[in-house]
């Protein structure tokens, strides 16, 4: 009875598959594996191709029995694999494919297209493809993939890639230019959203708005694939969402913080991690914005982290973060000028920052210097800083 119990908990009744939860629980012990014993896997997201007009025409009993259908093909086919094949919903399948890399993931998500394709079912022939098709997002687990969601963000990514480029497609993710107009989209709607959110306290408004524009020079400087290109962006922007759950009164406090306060403004990068995980959309830029203060000497927070534990892009944002709010004017620390700045980079390299990728962002900001392209914001900050000096 426990084990008929259990099958029904991890089971998806409607197509047989593992549902939902289950292959969440198998995402963490792959990943721990990966970690701990460099157990390679990639991982899939299947979306069924105009599903709802197949619903809308033959009527929801016919719809059930397609993804009961299809759920049969795919767990045949992952089975002599002992791959975990799951519902994830609606119309949605994954599968964790363990010991394939991205390359040939894709060949066996492709010989599955391919079988479905030609796999007769009452209906189908009022499809646009003709037959049963899915459009398919593959991504490879690796060192800078900090948890679950990235996976799942990644793959839903590649497999928005494949609907845009006509349907019944499989994408590796990063290897397809990420859709310049849905990026333009993303910055301007998260804009937006900080806007409203941190209303309450400017600072942080306009700090993550000059974070934001560093990072834009650094993705050129790094040469950032698209797809880095635009976590590291949208990152930048976010970074700071979980401040809206501080009080504004110890956000602008003036004085030393009390300890207090000093643990509360540190809750505000998983209040932001608790942020993009409620809303699903975003959920990809999670490590950006939970792991921006961790060190690179383990110091940091919250996980205390070290090194490449640390996802690369993380890292790089931990660098312009700690660069702007040096000098810029802050409530409870004194403002530094740019070349102050720089000297204490180079002072903390290798405890608190990449070695190596500190070097590019001080060569950067020297070159910023040297053309006299220093934020106004920066100059009056540094200003004010002397005045109340002397």
């Amino acid at each position: 009875m426990y084990h008929e119990l259990n099958d029904k908990a991890n089971k998806d009744q409607r197509t047989g598959l593992f549902n939902h939860s289950y292959l969440e629980e198998k995402l963490d012990e792959y990943i721990k594996l990966y970690r701990e014993e460099g157990k390679s896997f990639s991982f899939a997201m299947l979306d069924l191709d105009d599903f709802k007009k197949y619903n809308d025409l033959h009527g929801h009993p016919q719809g059930d029995k397609l993804l009961s259908f299809i759920g049969s093909i795919i767990k045949e086919e992952c089975q002599s694999h002992e791959f975990v094949c799951a519902r994830y919903g609606g119309e949605e399948f994954a599968i964790i494919m363990p010991g394939l890399d991205k390359n040939k993931a894709r060949m066996f998500i492709n010989q599955l297209r391919k079988r479905i394709n030609n796999s007769p079912f009452d209906g189908v022939d009022v499809l646009p493809h003709g037959c049963i098709s899915f459009s398919a997002g593959v991504m490879e687990m690796n060192s800078d993939t900090f948890e679950k969601s990235q996976l799942v963000g990644f793959s839903d990514r590649a497999m928005y890639i494949s609907k845009s480029k006509g349907k019944n497609v499989v994408t590796i993710y990063g290897e397809q230019t990420y859709l310049p107009q849905l990026f333009e989209h993303e910055i301007n709607e998260l804009e937006q959203q900080i806007r409203v959110f941190l209303s309450k306290d400017v600072y942080t408004f306009k700090h993550s708005k000059r974070v934001y524009s560093y990072a834009v020079d650094m993705a050129e400087v790094l040469g950032l694939c698209e797809e880095e290109r635009r976590m590291l962006i949208l990152g930048a922007l976010i970074h700071d969402i979980g401040k809206l759950e501080v009080p504004r009164e110890v956000l602008n406090k003036r004085a030393k913080l009390t300890s207090d306060e000093w643990e509360l403004i540190k809750k505000h990068v998983t209040f932001g991690k608790e942020f993009l995980l409620a809303t699903g959309k975003y959920a990809d830029l999670v490590p950006l914005v939970e792991l921006h203060h961790e060190r690179y000497d383990g110091n940091g927070y919250p996980h205390a982290l070290k090194g490449t534990e640390i996802p690369r892009l993380a890292r790089m944002l931990c660098i312009i973060d700690s660069f702007d709010a040096m000098t810029t004017e802050r409530p409870y620390q004194r403002t530094k000028s740019f070349h102050e700045a720089l000297d204490e980079m180079r002072r903390c390299t290798g405890s608190q920052f990449d070695p190596e990728l500190v070097v590019p962002f001080i060569r950067y900001i020297e070159g910023r210097i040297e053309q006299g392209d220093i934020p106004e914001e920066a100059l009056q900050a540094m200003e004010q800083q002397q005045n109340q000096e002397a």
